[in-house]
């Protein structure tokens, strides 16, 4: 007979089910997902196949049956751990002794907290069976509330299967090909941004920056999102003709605009990871990322594949963007290195990270 786990997140990334996939060959599993969507992203990015929503009737009711027979779970697994829900399944585990697992994709550590939110946090993760942790700073977030280093795992965080990520750079020739399909100029650099349009990354001030590249330079900002009207105006009213804007689009469509492109920009003001980091270096691309990006911290190493800068000094990350676009040798080591360093970085490794852990436990 099959060991049995539950597993509770906050909404059905298609990441997060192609993960709870490879878990449940191994395990069987019931899943929920707190909302059908939300983080303001496309509906479309959305996939809750093989899940029960809890903001559906039938979802409240299986969560509710399944809730009050938790001692039938080898282990429970916590991926979004804040919220209501969590924090109320977690008490239960702890009253009624079912192991708990807590995963932390990332998080920003601030220096100054809530003391009332501290003491739930400490109570929520003192006390779990296992920590999965993302990164370094996940790691130092379970320890500062109470986690055991011994308990800790850290895997490799990624949206991105093997089959994903490049094994060598794309040729002059294929990125020719793909801008052709694109519609996109062959005879330009082109910077890519990748996110929604919203005021949390710092478009607005990228795109007013961008009047001071080179004309041989373009911005290709693609996500679409409720600024689009808002960075369109800034584009007509300040007379800047070398940015293209693009809506959303899915994974398969995405990563052609990464390969196409020559450097990836984020100069978000709060990512407490950032999954187009990942995505724009397993296409080979050089990033440029602000400091307040966690995959930016953990994943670049300055001056080597890529450089962060301070989220403070607008004007710094075009010139660092300038920078690796001028330099074409310079450009084609920080790819190589770049392509280097996400190679492990794959929803197969994640998943056996988490097998592995639960194994031990069960």
């Amino acid at each position: 007979m099959r060991s049995r786990i539950m597993i509770l997140s906050i909404y059905p990334a298609p990441y997060r089910m192609q993960l709870f996939q490879k878990i449940k060959d191994e395990f069987d599993v019931d899943i929920f997902f707190e909302n059908s969507e939300g983080d303001d992203r496309n509906h479309d990015w959305f996939f809750s196949s093989g899940a029960q929503l809890l903001d559906t009737k039938e979802g409240q009711q299986i969560y509710k049956e399944k809730y009050h027979r938790l001692k039938q779970y080898d282990l429970v697994v916590c991926y979004d751990y804040s919220t209501a829900t969590a924090i109320k399944l977690i008490t239960l585990c702890k009253i009624l002794r079912v192991p708990y697992v807590i995963n932390c994709d990332g998080v920003m550590l601030t220096a100054h907290g809530n003391k009332i939110k501290d003491c739930i946090k400490t109570f929520v993760i003192r006390g779990a069976s296992a920590y999965l942790a993302s990164g370094q700073y996940a790691k130092k977030y379970f320890l500062k509330y109470g986690a055991k280093e011994e308990l800790i795992h850290i895997h490799t965080f990624s949206a991105l299967q093997e089959e994903d990520i490049l094994k060598e750079l794309p040729s002059e020739e294929e990125k020719n090909e793909l801008r052709q399909e694109l519609g996109l100029p062959i005879d330009k650099k082109i910077a890519i941004a990748v996110g929604r349009f919203i005021p949390l990354k710092r478009y607005d001030i990228l795109l007013r920056m961008w009047n001071t590249m080179d004309d041989d330079s373009i911005l290709l900002l693609v996500g679409g999102g409720p600024e689009y009207d808002s960075y369109k105006k800034i584009l007509e009213d300040e007379g800047i003709n070398n940015v293209l804007l693009e809506p959303f689009h899915l994974k398969e469509e995405l990563l052609k605009y990464y390969k196409a492109s020559d450097v990836f920009v984020h100069p978000t003001s709060y990512d407490v990871w950032g999954l187009v980091v990942n995505e724009a270096m397993a296409c080979g691309l050089p990033v440029v990322v602000s400091d307040a990006c966690v995959a930016g911290l953990e994943l670049v190493e300055r001056g080597q594949n890529g450089y962060i800068i301070s989220r403070d000094a607008s004007d710094e990350i075009v010139r660092k963007t300038k920078l690796v676009l001028q330099n074409e040798t310079k450009r084609q080591e920080m790819a190589y290195k770049a392509l280097n360093m996400i190679q492990n970085y794959t929803i197969e490794n994640m998943a056996k990270t988490h097998l592995a852990v639960f194994r031990e436990l069960i």
